[in-house]
């Protein structure tokens, strides 16, 4: 056996070595792989929330002398931005604040909106005031009052004003009350709504003012390849150019 070893020729030594990496190669399969590791299990977990920088004090004089270059307008001592300014005015002064950004042809609509709702809401003030006072009156004198009382009432009761001397007994008075004051207490609403819809066109019309609308303000597009990630071919799209100022 020893003779036959060395008698082998060179090509079946160099085919049994194949042979063995051959077989070797499903052994070293089975082993755990270190080359390829998942990147998501083997990086630190240190997401954290973004905090913005503490400001330097050069930083903070910056930002605040920016702040101060904007206050360009007064009003009662104060400097104000141009929006600022117009809220105020609108808020004092119903149109005012149209009126300093000079949209003149909106004080009709703002007269308009809020006339109409002042209006109806007076309305149903005085009426619920009439009311009242004639529960009020029946309460303090019901003897008086005893056909209202004994809700057979049929002719006016000259006392009472506003639609509360046409009513023929308490209980339609009662109804009255409630009806009244609930219509004037959404009417008050429907105001005050009418009042901030009005201030908030006033600031809007103020950071509007110096908004670019001139014929340099133009707008270009062409078509374009853009490159699509993954893919060799690139896609179809169009880039778009502002041209400002």
């Amino acid at each position: 056996m020893q003779h036959l070893l060395p008698a082998a020729p060179r090509w079946a030594w160099l085919l049994g070595l194949l042979l063995c990496l051959g077989l070797a190669c499903p052994a070293w399969a089975q082993l755990p792989s270190t080359a390829v590791v998942d990147p998501d299990l083997t990086r630190p977990q240190n997401d954290t929330a973004r905090v913005a920088p503490k400001l330097t004090k050069k930083q903070k004089r910056e930002q605040a002398a920016a702040d101060s270059a904007l206050k360009t307008e007064r009003l009662f001592g104060l400097r104000l931005t141009r929006p600022q300014k117009a809220l105020l005015l609108a808020g004092i002064a119903p149109g005012a604040g149209q009126i300093y950004n000079k949209k003149y042809w909106k004080l009709p609509l703002v007269y308009g909106l809020l006339g109409t709702l002042g209006g109806v809401e007076y309305f149903f003030q005085t009426h619920y005031s009439a009311y009242r006072d004639a529960k009020e009156m029946i309460q303090e004198n019901p003897t008086k009052y005893l056909p209202l009382v004994a809700n057979a009432a049929a002719v006016p009761v000259p006392d009472f004003r506003n639609g509360a001397e046409n009513e023929s007994s308490t209980d339609r008075i009662e109804r009255g009350i409630v009806f009244y004051r609930r219509n004037r207490d959404l009417y008050i609403l429907l105001f005050l709504a009418g009042h901030g819809l009005q201030m908030l066109d006033a600031i809007v019309d103020a950071n509007l003012h110096d908004f670019d609308v001139g014929k340099d303000l133009t707008l270009h597009w062409q078509p374009a390849l853009l490159p699509m990630p993954g893919q060799l071919v690139p896609g179809v799209g169009a880039s778009v150019a502002l041209r400002v100022k």
